[in-house]
């Protein structure tokens, strides 16, 4: 005797491959992006102390959030002058009082 087989619906497939992504943290993020403004000011801070001449034009991405750190991609130009601007990623350490550190830079 033959039993037919059935062969699996594409709405199934869709379904089992949403489950599976589901189960498997697919579209989890890390961390929603933070508020800017304490990144904005750990960013002032390090650019004046390391004496860089540099001023923050616009947030690219981020500030992202993990824990005791954050990153952050800007796009930075000169302080004073006109000038193209160039892309940097920040990195920061939360200091105990909660308010951010820039830390080191790329």
């Amino acid at each position: 005797m033959h039993v037919p087989t059935r062969s699996a619906t594409p709405l199934t497939v869709v379904l089992i491959a949403v489950m599976a992504c589901f189960l498997a943290g697919c579209g989890k993020s890390k961390s929603p992006a933070a508020d800017p403004q304490p990144f904005k000011v750990a960013i002032a801070q390090y650019l004046e102390q390391n004496n860089m001449a540099m001023a923050l034009k616009e947030i690219k991405e981020g500030p992202i959030v993990e824990d005791k750190t954050a990153r952050l991609t800007a796009s930075l130009t000169h302080a004073t002058l006109s000038g193209p601007a160039v892309i940097w990623q920040f990195r920061f350490t939360q200091n105990p009082d909660g308010t951010w550190k820039a830390v080191s830079h790329k």
